[in-house]
């Protein structure tokens, strides 16, 4: 039998982790073969590719996989991988006349498919912001991060929404523009495998993450974290800073019954899922392998 495990994620500095495991030799040292692959149009693709059989786990967004799973899919949630919220800029075009996150009520999102994280945070802005949601959201299927920020620029859509530090280059250099932001009410990734992988090849699993913990252990206590982001994900060091000295990537089977509540009752409450949906906790999680928490 294989020892090998194929694990997705979107290319962002929140999954640093998986290379610093790879040359600390934590893979060896667990006895699992790890192969991160990269997923640039982020949880609604992974989830693709994870029923396709192409990946065994998806790192992703905690509201597109409490949807996904909610709807019926054989997926499960089998830990937590980064505790902190996210906080999603909202872009505009460089030349936009829009300014502020109000200014998009009535306007054209795009998102990198239906789904997504860019889709689902935009009924959590419209929410927060009271608008209506049949007659002031409306959505284009762009693709990709660059696909985005092309879209704004030449006019296909009017604004997205990316997590803040990823985008944030772009702001910086006046390819596109931040007109506000909105943070998550929720831990923002959470890995998940379909039901049969979480059978098949728990221990495998198991292993892989217990390197990745102790691969967050050791970037958490090491204060040359902020350079070496800096220098991997083309980010200024001011913001490396900010953004490691506030998250909280901890990879490990504990999962908070609270935040997925939450999830659940902000879904409904966007229509997203249906006000009768009776998804429970339980049909969340993979229950032999997750400590569930308050």
């Amino acid at each position: 039998m294989t020892n090998k495990i194929r694990i997705g994620g979107v290319p962002e500095h929140f999954n640093y982790l998986f290379k610093l495991a790879k040359d600390l030799g934590l893979y060896k040292k667990y006895n699992v073969d790890v192969e991160f692959i990269i997923q640039s149009c982020g949880t609604g693709a992974m989830i693709k590719s994870l029923k396709d059989n192409e990946l065994d786990v998806i790192i992703a967004l905690t509201e597109g996989l409490v949807t996904d799973i909610a709807k019926g899919s054989d997926i499960k949630l089998f830990g937590t991988y980064v505790n902190s919220p996210l906080c999603w800029a909202a872009s505009a075009g460089n030349d936009s006349n829009l300014n502020s996150i109000n200014d998009l009520k009535g306007k054209t999102f795009g998102v990198s498919r239906y789904g997504s994280g860019s889709h689902l945070m935009a009924y959590v802005l419209a929410i927060q912001n009271n608008w209506n949601l049949d007659n002031d959201l409306n959505f284009k299927v762009v693709g990709n991060f660059e696909k985005l920020r092309n879209s704004i620029n030449n006019k296909e859509t009017d604004g997205f929404l990316w997590e803040t530090f990823t985008t944030k280059p772009y702001h910086d250099s006046g390819e596109v523009k931040r007109i506000g932001d909105i943070t998550t009410p929720w831990p923002c990734f959470m890995m998940a495998s379909l039901n049969n992988s979480l059978k098949d090849k728990s221990e495998l699993i198991k292993s892989a993450f217990q390197a990745v913990n102790e691969a967050a252990y050791i970037f958490k206590n090491d204060k040359n974290m902020p350079t070496i982001i800096a220098k991997e994900y083309n980010l200024k060091y001011e913001d490396a800073k900010t953004w490691y000295n506030n998250v909280d990537i901890i990879s490990n089977h504990n999962i908070s019954k609270k935040a997925l509540e939450t999830t659940l009752v902000t879904l409904k409450q966007t229509g997203i899922l249906n006000k009768d949906n009776k998804t429970t906790i339980n049909d969340l999680v993979s229950i032999d392998i997750v400590n569930l928490t308050n």
